[in-house]
């Protein structure tokens, strides 16, 4: 479990396709000398198993599922990822729970600055909107944000979110690096998908108020 604040960025060594599946090696990484093998990693907010490591970097093998739900398939050498590892259950809670599930992906759409904040509006699917709540948690590439705003738009099958990011984070993360029509990484706060899906379900006695 991670709780969606980036410890750091490493940068792409190797991304191989193989089969269907890829092997991944992220160097650059300061915590990679205290990896063991088969701990988890959050790449871009996506949970990793460690295969190995060394001082400075360490790799996974990224199934053919991960590739399916997430843009892993398309990284290519030098690109920076967004890296957390996972929590202990003595480290504060700075962001929310997240389990490095990725639910799908959203597109950039616009982003500009007012003072000090940028602001990224990204398109979500339609069929995603009820996950997302103004002032509620999202996770993208593996950071912690709250929505600021919901907007419906032309297109029926999506959705529009408008988060605003503060300097620290475009600093420690790889969100300046993200262009209009980038692909991210997005999880919806799971206790959120878990009311829904009780209520879904009809689960006697759920949420009859």
């Amino acid at each position: 479990m991670f709780t969606g604040i980036v410890l750091e960025t490493g940068r792409v060594r190797e991304a191989s396709l193989s089969g269907k599946g890829m092997r991944l090696v992220v160097d650059e990484v300061s915590f990679a000398k205290d990896l063991v093998r088969g701990e988890s990693v959050a790449v871009n907010g996506a949970c990793m198993t460690v295969t190995d490591s060394g001082p400075d970097w360490f790799s996974m093998d990224v199934s053919s599922e991960s590739l399916s739900v997430t843009r892993m398939g398309s990284f290519s050498p030098g690109e920076r990822l967004n890296l957390e590892r996972a929590i202990t259950l003595s480290e504060r809670l700075g962001g929310h729970l997240v389990l490095g599930h990725v639910d799908g992906l959203g597109r950039i759409d616009g982003s500009w600055k007012e003072a000090a904040t940028t602001f990224f509006r990204v398109l979500i699917p339609y069929g995603h909107r009820a996950y997302v709540i103004p002032k509620g948690s999202i996770t993208v590439d593996g950071i912690s944000l709250t929505v600021n705003r919901i907007h419906d738009v032309a297109n029926p099958m999506e959705c529009l979110m408008e988060l605003a990011i503060i300097p620290h984070t475009m600093a420690v993360t790889n969100l300046g690096d993200r262009l209009v029509g980038d692909l991210v990484h997005l999880e919806y706060d799971v206790i959120g998908k878990y009311i829904l899906r009780a209520r879904e379900t009809g689960m006697p006695g759920a949420f009859s108020v």
